[in-house]
């Protein structure tokens, strides 16, 4: 792991030393690159224009008894660019294994079995202390979400038009049920089309080696920049009052799928608090209206229907 990064953002002279900065943006940069130290930080600079790292693009994630959806997941990301996969195990007891035997040994994923309870942080420690040096860009996202290009072919095209940055945001798109109960036949893409009008969340991808704290799933502490899809630099992401455009790349996520889906996800547990329920402090069905809303037809995923039955 990179010498720099930390388990704690509070960092004395970094936080005081920018603390007169006026604009947050400029002030999380620095302060991260404070934190890194200023020579570290242009050498690493320095190396990532000269380095051809084996994979341009990874995604690093943990789950658990995600079989019915793993290979839609895996080979979705695949064709859209995604070289390598570091999937961590919470404990399935599903036919996870046995469904990513083949990618194992064609060397597109590195897996690690990694039970316990509030292990999703220490996956991303992990994979970033073993990975940091393998990949130049790192997507941290879940089994439930898939990165979507709008408008180039694959992920890493469309990265390569952005500015250097050390971290980019992308925001999500929250999918409903659709009114399905129980699990229907076929993929996620093609049963889930409506979505949320408004998107209150986010994720990122990283350059792993300019980390300086993993903060949550959603957003982390870096040093240098951090951007959106427009390579504007971005300070503190606020979703209702300043949400993040989804006209270059959008982190399509299926929070509920049906209902039955939903509950017994919520039984799962969450990885990220080690929460038995991950019911965010609410009853499951309360929940589960919450966000339950299928409010716009959006047939951006249609394309990619096709192409992935005829992987399997």
């Amino acid at each position: 792991m990179p010498s720099h990064i930390s388990d704690t953002k509070k960092h004395f002279f970094p936080n005081l030393l920018t603390s007169i900065i006026p604009f947050r943006h400029a002030r999380r940069s620095l302060r991260g690159i404070l934190t890194m130290g200023i020579g570290n930080y242009l050498k690493q600079l320095r190396a990532d224009k000269k380095t051809k790292y084996p994979h341009e693009l990874s995604i690093a994630a943990i789950m658990k008894n995600e079989g019915p959806y793993l290979k839609e997941w895996l080979d979705f990301h695949i064709l859209v660019g995604v070289e390598k996969f570091y999937l961590y195990d919470n404990g399935s007891t599903d036919n996870t294994g046995e469904i990513l035997k083949p990618y194992i040994e064609r060397g597109i994923v590195d897996y690690t079995f990694f039970p316990g309870r509030a292990q999703q942080r220490p996956a991303y420690y992990d994979v970033i202390r073993k990975h940091a040096d393998d990949t130049r860009w790192m997507a941290l996202i879940d089994l439930d979400e898939f990165l979507v290009p709008v408008k180039h072919k694959t992920l890493p095209e469309f990265l390569r038009t952005l500015p250097r940055f050390s971290q980019l945001i992308v925001s999500w798109v929250d999918y409903g049920s659709n009114g399905h109960m129980e699990k229907p036949d076929g993929l996620v893409i093609e049963n889930y089309t409506k979505h949320a009008r408004d998107n209150w969340g986010v994720k990122s991808i990283i350059n792993p080696r300019l980390i300086t704290y993993l903060g949550n799933p959603h957003y982390n502490y870096v040093a240098g920049p951090t951007i959106d899809e427009n390579g504007k630099k971005i300070g503190k992401v606020n979703q209702e009052k300043n949400p993040t455009t989804i006209n270059k790349i959008r982190c399509n996520h299926y929070i509920t799928k049906s209902h039955a889906e939903y509950i017994a996800r919520c039984n799962l547990g969450d990885a990220g608090s080690g929460e038995k329920v991950k019911t965010f402090g609410r009853d499951v069905e309360t929940n589960f209206r919450r966000f339950d809303k299928s409010e716009v037809y959006d047939p951006i995923m249609k394309k990619y229907v096709t192409k992935l039955k005829k992987l399997k």
